[in-house]
């Protein structure tokens, strides 16, 4: 890649660096980089552990394994790092959130087990500038952590969804929230709005920590559920102007990939967003679900999947 992200440059072939074998005893779920220097790499397993590589000399491409955190009774579903790259956090199909904190030479100590949640827990998620931490759950409810006295508690339980919360997205500056379910809609979050009397979005939260439904993608977007949802800042074309709050791409059991741009609405009531269907990807991966969509940080408009067939595709949103 090029420094201006020149698509020529960017649709040369993909190299496979290295190859890190038995790094688990069953399925790996997730695998996240360490966000400062990108050095470190976290992988989450079915088997219950979570493991850290680093590459240890800079000549040499091979990963070693530092540390094994243990701790879930069973699936650990998803891996995610803090932006500080000091505080990871992990989630299981045992109900639970680990916070866990790096104590150097990627070693890890439990700083926190977190089980409000009453069912399997899909997805954790770190605010892009804060140290807030989201969660998505089968209990149909997405929770917000943040420390408070040496602790982590939960600041906010987020009701709306009417069936599981696969996952969701943060806005490129944190203000929204996107979460996705297999209720098929996508809802979108505003933190810091007060709830409007005999408003139907239910929400448990603490002073200081709220957030309101701000808008809603029905169900006739998606004919099977959502399972990912990637939300990156506006890409150059006459779209953008009506699209400053960016675009969300979303996957799903139907096969598709779906496009939304995402805006401020006009004349409505304050912080409340309109959501519009851009494009649609029919069959992205053939007849197999898209199990994930994530948007380049880097470059806007260049996005990744990956499905149910065993295949990475990448695509670049044309305006």
């Amino acid at each position: 890649m090029d420094v201006d992200g020149n698509r020529s440059s960017l649709t040369s072939t993909w190299q496979c660096l290295d190859v890190i074998d038995n790094a688990h005893k069953r399925t790996v779920r997730s695998v996240a980089f360490e966000p400062t220097r990108g050095r470190a790499i976290a992988t989450a397993s079915f088997d219950g552990t979570t493991a850290i590589w680093e590459k240890t000399d800079e000549s040499d491409e091979s990963y070693e394994c530092m540390s094994t955190l243990e701790g879930h009774e069973n699936e650990a579903k998803c891996v995610a790092w803090a932006p500080s790259g000091q505080l990871l956090a992990t989630c299981g199909r045992d109900k639970s959130v680990w916070i866990w904190e790096s104590t150097g030479e990627g070693d890890f100590d439990c700083i926190s087990v977190l089980m409000e949640h009453t069912q399997d827990v899909k997805m954790v998620l770190w605010h892009p500038k804060q140290e807030l931490l989201a969660s998505f759950s089968y209990d149909d409810t997405i929770r917000v952590w943040k420390e408070d006295d040496d602790d982590w508690v939960s600041a906010a339980t987020i009701s709306g969804h009417t069936s599981t919360v696969w996952g969701g997205a943060f806005s490129p500056e944190g203000e929204y929230l996107a979460s996705v379910s297999d209720d098929r809609t996508v809802r979108v979050w505003a933190q810091n709005a007060v709830q409007e009397s005999g408003s139907e979005e239910g929400f448990y939260y603490r002073p200081d920590t709220s957030y309101r439904c701000v808008a809603v993608v029905p169900d006739s977007v998606h004919s099977r559920a959502i399972y990912s949802v990637s939300w990156c800042a506006s890409v150059a074309g006459e779209q953008s102007a009506k699209s400053d709050l960016g675009f969300l791409a979303t996957g799903s059991g139907d096969n598709a990939v779906r496009i939304l741009s995402v805006s401020r609405k006009e004349g409505a009531a304050a912080g409340d967003l309109d959501v519009a269907l851009v494009t649609t990807l029919e069959n992205a991966h053939g007849l197999s679900d898209v199990n994930c969509v994530q948007w380049n940080p880097k470059y806007p408009g260049w996005l990744a999947t990956s499905g149910d067939d065993g295949v990475i595709r990448i695509w670049h949103l044309e305006l």
